[in-house]
């Protein structure tokens, strides 16, 4: 429910591609910014899913948008955007139209379980699986096979916990997403394995996913006054805590 508050609120703490997901930081330069680590990660992404004019990218619960626009604009890639946030939805849709794509990006507010037919060259989805809960996580790999082309190619970036702390955490489950699970990197390979996938590469992001928080933190408390405003001061509280915890990953 926490990705229902408003865009403005995460354009004051998210870097202008609007990616609230790890980013990939490439160097120590003082002048290497949160924008250009997404802007590699996002890179990434297209790259490894081999995106080019006229391959089909479903992206599987889209955010504010950040990958969608990304693969349209520098891959010219043909992009549907899924996401069950109206919020999220309606900003996404408005960039699509500012932005000139409206030919290459469709955009769809409804669950990815309602997706139908089969033929995408590249499915991605960008820390979403959390979400999907853990009864439910073996029926989301088999839909995304369904939904995926011979040969095409998925790509997960999703969050894991050791065996010994599964799930969200008491913290996250009660304040910011109570449907978040997460599990070990090896169980995750194991469903999606078990669901038809060959799992061609693993890469873990730890460390880079420490910078992201930290660079979300430092815009976080910024701008905590005009927050504030936004969100009110229990909110901001909710939110400093939020993030100065997995800033301890």
């Amino acid at each position: 429910h926490h990705y229902d508050l408003t865009a403005d609120f995460y354009q004051l703490i998210l870097d202008p591609h609007m990616a609230y997901s790890c980013a990939r930081w490439e160097s120590d330069e003082p002048g290497y910014t949160l924008a250009d680590a997404q802007r590699a990660k996002l890179d990434g992404i297209c790259r490894q899913l081999r995106l080019a004019p006229g391959r089909r990218l479903l992206d599987v619960g889209c955010g504010w948008g950040s990958l969608s626009l990304h693969a349209a604009r520098h891959y010219k890639a043909e992009v549907t955007a899924v996401t069950l946030s109206a919020e999220q939805g309606a900003f996404v849709a408005g960039r699509v139209r500012d932005l000139g794509l409206t030919d290459l990006v469709t955009v769809r507010i409804q669950d990815y379980r309602e997706m139908t037919g089969r033929g995408y060259d590249a499915i991605a989805s960008v820390e979403m699986g959390e979400h999907v809960g853990a009864g439910q996580y073996p029926a989301f790999c088999a839909h995304l096979h369904r939904l995926l082309a011979d040969g095409g190619r998925l790509l997960i970036q999703q969050m894991s916990r050791g065996a010994h702390a599964p799930g969200g955490g008491p913290f996250i489950e009660s304040y910011i997403a109570p449907d978040m699970h997460m599990r070990p990197v090896g169980e995750t390979v194991y469903l999606l394995e078990t669901a038809g996938f060959e799992v061609c590469e693993v890469e873990a992001m730890r460390e880079h996913y420490v910078r992201t928080i930290r660079a979300w933190l430092a815009n976080l408390e910024e701008q905590k006054t005009v927050i504030t405003r936004l969100i009110g001061a229990q909110q901001v509280r909710v939110w400093l805590l939020y993030q100065i915890g997995r800033a301890h990953v």
